[in-house]
């Protein structure tokens, strides 16, 4: 019998008993090298009907084994995603905890610990700014749009002194330094392949 074949269902339970579906996913869970993530915000027992149901799967086993550097699957994925993203982000998608098994907060903090990741707050901030930021600035200062980006840095900076810049993107975005990077390359196709993006 398959890992997830008692989770199929050819037609819906009526009543579910909760504490068994605890127990069964306990069962699992215990042959996995590490535990998954569970958030307290979780609704622990919709989570557990919908399994029953069907409707929802476990983490996969694959998701909670460590590669050759030492990171979960889930880690490497979230160096990619959070590469760029403001550092004060609060918000993370829910695949990273019901899929991938980690949390994504206190893995990008442990991240930044272990030297992958760093944060950018000054001037030169602006220069991993999309066009459509740029654009918000000026329209929110009264000043024109531009075409392109490298039109919008030049008027950015012939409009705005450099500490009203750097006010303005305190407290920064998170980037990846070299080991994060070197970790990013190194799994490109599957980082790639999961997240469904194009290389770079």
């Amino acid at each position: 019998m398959g890992l997830f074949d008692f989770f199929k269902q050819e037609e819906p339970k009526q009543t579910i008993d909760l504490d068994e579906e605890v127990a069964k996913i306990v069962a699992i869970y215990e042959t996995y090298p590490e535990f998954p993530v569970m958030s307290a915000e979780r609704n622990v027992d919709d989570w557990l009907k919908s399994i029953a149901k069907g409707t929802s799967t476990i983490v996969p086993k694959e998701s909670m084994v460590r590669n050759a550097d030492g990171l979960l699957p889930g880690e490497v994925i979230l160096l990619d995603w959070v590469n760029k993203k403001d550092s004060t982000l609060a918000v993370f998608p829910e695949f990273f905890e019901m899929e991938l098994g980690i949390d994504p907060a206190a893995s990008t903090n442990e991240l930044l610990f272990a030297d992958y990741l760093d944060i950018l707050n000054d001037a030169s901030v602006i220069d991993y700014w999309s066009l459509f930021q740029l654009n918000e600035v000026f329209e929110e200062n009264g000043l024109s749009k531009c075409d392109t980006k490298t039109q919008a840095l030049k008027l950015l900076k012939k409009e705005f002194t450099a500490d009203y810049i750097v006010n303005m993107v305190d407290p920064g975005i998170y980037i990846l330094i070299d080991k994060g990077q070197a970790i990013v390359d190194k799994y490109a196709d599957f980082i790639h392949d999961y997240l469904d993006t194009p290389p770079e």
